[in-house]
């Protein structure tokens, strides 16, 4: 039997038929109290069944446990069961939000109406979204003078607006009814010099936000029929134990834990069971209150009776409780203790203090092979947040190996706590990319977070006929999870599709199709054989049948989650995680486990959307899990596995940990001071709910609700706490760090205690001493130990080339030539890696590269300079430009259409002028000893001498937004091979427009377009080149023979200092130059 001290006995000795409540410090041991008395109850209830013969009795009529979390639900349960030594039928304890379902669902059932149903924060956040978005009620007079037709269409609206619905179900109003009393009770109160009641503004406020809640209201009463929200389930809850009809006999004694954080729909309830009779036992510290954020009262702690009469119930069923104030704290040591208690001392007591005085109950492990002077815990500064990462790593690994002296610490023991949710997220991301296996544990999923899940989703949406797969999604899913080619091997294959299309086009005499159309042909006749025998081929014609594949199921009449399935057992993701995730190590392992947790809360919630018989069409369920930003919480199993928790303080409620990590107090994160529900005044709506002021909270009571989120992460830790901060200079740590001055240490290490953290350790230490015999000997041994990485084959550099054969053997075959395009030759001049690496990827097919594409496309089929004639052919094709996100594209539109303008007026100009249009996009080739020189000019425009004799002027139309200077205008490669097409007859065969002999050559000129390329006050800038004359044409031949050379080689140079490392200009060649992981 577990021993109990002093004050922990008092609340065993308490008095059964009365309230009570049980005030204790974090690590005090309320829960463990609370464990025992509610063992002592089923006890003397058995034994007391077994007295009279009953042979058994109801536990639901004599206990029942109640928390806000369900994994605490979880833990409890298992406490009283391994405290009574065997296995319960019933549960005592659970959720608010189950136990109202349960009590809820009975009555229906005795009714013969069906059972209620939970409705998801998700859904209710669709429903918030469609209304607001509904141009009748968000742009109506009374929005749009009150709120702001602006303001209704953000994010942070949709969130008050969630809250104020949370607020209308907890204290149990609708929105109809709630709008009258506030209506009511500003006219009641007018006149009056000092009122609770809500000024005006703040009343008309109120009152059309509860307007707009109206329509949300009957939507989900259409689409969600019979579905209530968490508030709501509690509010009908109470109202039905409140019923003497209904058949429900409360419990003799109810135990609430963490009640602190009680809302007030739990509270309401709570005052209809002490309304039937139960007695209400509440445990917990006000100082740790994590729902204070979200406006909730601590007030439950400080005034029981008063809290249930206000919440309900009557005068004589809430009498004055019982008081015992927890003396001593058994989780922490003395130091440990000392500090929460400091940081306690600095919160507002809210009538409740004593607890505070609890002192730690034994110091037998304090500072064991702790670092000097720090009692475990410290507080430190990093100056980057890799670093702060780095050290949190650090930090956690050296204490799962047992180092310093201390005995080894499990994954599962240790924690790292964030302010938010998104900051949780990056950290456990960033802490499993230095291999420590992580687990998020705040607030649920965002399926769109994960990339596997929209690739899924859009795949079902492909295959049950919502939306077909476009050909940049498609090749998006190529290079994602499901595909998995990386950047290099996407070009590949757009270089592959080019060049298989452009062979097929000149064999059947045709101009090829755009690559579009080949990715397209390529997924939806996947055939026997890829479309192209290569890696990214291959992918292709694998994600068309992955499709088909739920095509099939769905055209056969297959439920969405059974066309999901059939697609995802087609990926073959499922083995390959599987096994990585129970045999691989690291990020490989966690990305693992976190991949198929997201999968299989996909399909739970596509498995709920068919269980629930929901009226939503799967086809706006598809689209609201693309498009949820709410995360929401699962009953599917999450993978089980040692992991440390990366979580909110909230989501640390009732959990310790032996290593704590606090990272975030930073200034304007933590505390969060902004002013929260101003948009629509909810905290304030809420405190006068409550009978307070119409007052939303006060800066120092905002600072408060803060420091309790600060101390409930700091008291989670047992033995050891880290609380770490960035400073640089744009961050600084806020006040909260500065509360732990006594404790600061300089920055703890970030180096990875990991094998390959220990290869990059001796691999850096041979690079700066080839002869350190320990490096070499310890390399050696994570060697023959297959460490990656340990082997020098694998290094960097080492490996011999796969082939040293020129790309063309002009030694060893007379007929070779080199083919040479006037933009590759100046490439190849520039930087030789930087072309090579260019011409075997395949070309960027950038936003950028492709708008040009655009502009050009344009120029060649325009019939009149008229502007709106050349943006409808732009915009004809845009859909297929890369854009990353929706800002992108509207600034690329912009830029198009200064372009285009420019573009217009060039026409116009040369429309006007005595010039002709000879050809456009006209192709030419010259022999140039063992080099070809090919090419097309944009434009061929002709002008008539005064002897009667032609001159042809070629121009290219560039897009960009560096114009050369005049220097290199001189030498500028491409104009130059222009001109010397012209020159050898080269464009001849393009046009009969000459009758005899050759034209004369005029020049070539550069157009730009780009806003950023032209001269002020112009839309078009041209930058012409003089006629070649003798020595000129000598000069460009030589450089077309030796950029022949340099594209035939095998070897090939990189300008490192000229180019390459050029940050204005990145060429791809820039990745060859990277130094090896182990330069120092």
């Amino acid at each position: 039997m577990p021993s109990f001290d002093p004050s922990q006995s008092r609340v065993l000795a308490l008095d059964r038929a009365r309230h009570a409540r049980i005030l204790g410090a974090p690590g005090s041991g309320k829960t463990s109290v609370l464990i025992e008395v509610a063992v002592g109850e089923i006890r003397a209830a058995t034994d007391a069944a077994d007295r009279a013969g009953e042979g058994g009795f109801s536990l639901d009529r004599e206990l029942l446990v109640l928390t806000a979390d369900r994994r605490a639900a979880g833990r409890l349960r298992s406490g009283i069961e391994d405290r009574l030594g065997r296995p319960i039928e019933s549960t005592p304890a659970r959720t608010f939000t189950a136990f109202a379902f349960g009590l809820l669902a009975k009555d229906a059932a005795s009714r013969g109406a069906p059972a209620p149903r939970l409705l998801t924060g998700t859904a209710h956040d669709e429903a918030i979204s469609a209304t607001i978005e509904d141009p009748a009620i968000s742009a109506s007079a009374e929005v749009r003078e009150l709120i702001g037709v602006d303001a209704v269409q953000s994010p942070a609206f949709r969130a008050e607006l969630r809250e104020l619905a949370r607020i209308v179900d907890d204290f149990g109003w609708d929105s109809e009814a709630l709008s009258q009393r506030i209506v009511d009770a500003a006219r009641a109160s007018a006149g009056e010099r000092v009122s609770r009641a809500p000024d005006a503004a703040l009343a008309s406020r109120w009152i059309a936000a509860l307007r707009l809640l109206v329509p949300v209201e009957r939507r989900l009463a259409v689409e969600h029929p019979g579905e209530r929200s968490a508030s709501g389930l509690l509010s009908a809850a109470a109202r039905a134990v409140r019923e003497s009809g209904v058949e429900f006999r409360a419990p003799k004694i109810v135990l609430v834990d963490d009640a602190q954080d009680l809302g007030e729909g739990q509270l309401a309830l709570l005052a209809a069971l002490a309304d039937r009779g139960a007695r209400i036992w509440v445990f917990g510290d006000p100082d740790i209150a994590t729902a204070a954020f979200h406006g909730e009262s601590t007030e439950v702690l400080s005034d029981l009776a008063g809290a249930l009469r206000r919440a309900g119930a009557r005068a004589e069923a809430a009498p004055e409780p019982q008081t015992v104030v927890l003396e001593l704290v058994h989780r922490q040591t003395a130091p440990l203790r000392a500090f929460v208690a400091g940081l306690s001392g600095r919160i507002g007591a809210a009538g409740v203090g004593a607890q505070r005085a609890a002192i730690a109950a034994t110091d037998t492990a304090a500072s064991d092979g702790a670092e000097a002077g720090d009692g475990r815990i410290a507080f430190a500064r990093a100056s980057t947040t890799a670093e702060q990462i780095g050290a949190v790593a650090h930090r956690l690994r050296r204490r799962r190996l047992g180092l310093d002296g201390i005995a080894a610490v499990p994954w599962d023991r240790m924690a790292v706590l964030c302010r938010s949710r998104g900051e949780a997220t990056r950290a456990a991301r960033a802490l499993a990319g230095l291999q420590v296996p992580t687990d998020v544990g705040a607030g649920g999923i965002v399926p769109g977070e994960h990339r596997i899940v929209r690739e899924l989703l859009r795949l079902l949406q492909h295959a049950l006929g919502i939306s077909d797969l476009r050909p940049a999604e498609i090749l998006d899913i190529a290079g994602g999870t499901i595909g998995g080619l990386d950047p290099v091997a996407l070009r590949r294959l757009r270089a592959g599709l080019s060049l298989h299309e452009r062979r097929r086009a000149r064999a059947d005499d045709r101009p090829p199709e755009a690559i579009e159309g080949l990715v397209a042909e390529a997924f939806a006749f996947p055939g026997d054989q890829p479309l192209i025998d290569s890696r990214g081929g291959r992918v292709l014609r694998r994600i068309g049948l992955i499709a088909a594949a739920g095509r099939g199921v769905a055209e056969s009449g297959g439920t969405a989650r059974e066309t999901l399935w059939a697609i995802w057992e087609r990926t073959r993701l499922s083995e390959r995680w599987q096994e990585d995730a129970l045999t691989g190590r690291g990020i490989v392992a966690d990305e693992a486990n976190r991949s198929l947790d997201a999968v299989l809360g996909l399909f739970f919630s596509l498995q709920r959307h068919e269980e629930q018989a929901s009226s939503q069409p799967v086809a706006e369920l598809i689209e609201a899990l693309l498009d949820r930003a709410v995360p929401e919480d699962s009953l599917a199993r999450r993978s089980e596995r040692s992991t440390v928790t990366v979580t909110t303080p909230q989501g640390a409620v009732g959990r310790e940990f032996d290593v704590v990590c606090v990272l975030g107090p930073q200034d304007g994160a933590w505390p969060n001071l902004r002013s929260r529900g101003a948009m629509l005044g909810t905290a304030a709506l809420e405190r006068w709910l409550r009978g307070g002021p119409a007052e939303p909270p006060s800066r120092r009571e905002t600072l408060h609700d803060e420091l309790r989120l600060f101390l409930q992460a700091c008291s989670r830790a047992r033995t050891e706490l880290l609380v770490l901060g960035v400073s640089d200079d744009e961050q600084h740590p806020s006040p909260f760090f500065g509360f732990g001055a006594a404790h600061e240490v300089p920055t703890p290490p970030s180096s990875r205690l990991t094998l390959r953290g220990s290869v990059a350790q001796m691999r850096r230490r041979l690079e700066d001493d080839p002869a350190d015999a320990v490096a070499l000997a310890s390399l050696a041994a994570l060697a023959d130990a297959e460490v990656p990485g340990a082997r020098p084959d694998d290094w960097y550099g080492v490996l011999p080339p796969s082939t040293d054969a020129p790309l063309v053997d002009l030694g060893g075959d007379p007929d070779a030539v080199v083919r040479v395009s006037p933009s590759q030759l100046e490439q190849s001049e520039q930087c030789p890696l930087d072309w090579v690496v260019s011409r075997l990827a395949g070309p960027d097919g950038g936003a950028s590269s492709g708008l040009g594409t655009l502009l050009h496309h344009a120029m060649e089929t325009a019939e009149t300079p008229d502007v709106d004639a050349l943006m409808d052919a732009v915009l004809a094709e845009w859909d297929r430009l890369p854009f990353e996100s929706q800002w992108q594209s509207e600034q690329g539109r912009r830029t198009a259409r200064a372009m285009a303008t420019g573009l217009a007026d060039y026409l116009a100009q040369f429309t006007r002028s005595d010039r002709e249009l000879i050809d456009s996009e006209a192709r030419f080739e010259a022999r140039i000893d063992r080099a070809l020189l090919v090419g097309s000019a944009d434009r061929i425009e002709q002008t008539t001498r005064t002897d009667g004799g032609v001159e042809w002027s070629v121009v290219d139309l560039k897009t960009g937004r560096f114009r050369p200077s005049a220097a290199d205008l001189a030498e500028h490669a491409q104009l130059q091979a222009y001109q010397l097409g012209v020159i050898m007859g080269a464009f001849a065969h393009e046009t009969d427009a000459v009758p005899a002999g050759l034209p004369g050559n005029g020049g070539a000129r550069l157009l730009f377009v780009h806003p950023k390329a032209v001269r002020a006050g112009t839309t078009f800038t041209e930058a012409g080149q003089e006629p070649l004359d003798a020595d000129a044409q000598r000069a460009f031949r030589e450089r077309v023979r030796a950029a022949a050379g340099v594209m035939a080689g095998d070897r090939f140079t990189a300008r490192v200092e000229h180019h390459c490392s050029d940050p204005h200009r990145p060429g791809s060649c820039a990745i060859h130059i990277v130094p090896a992981v182990s330069h120092s």
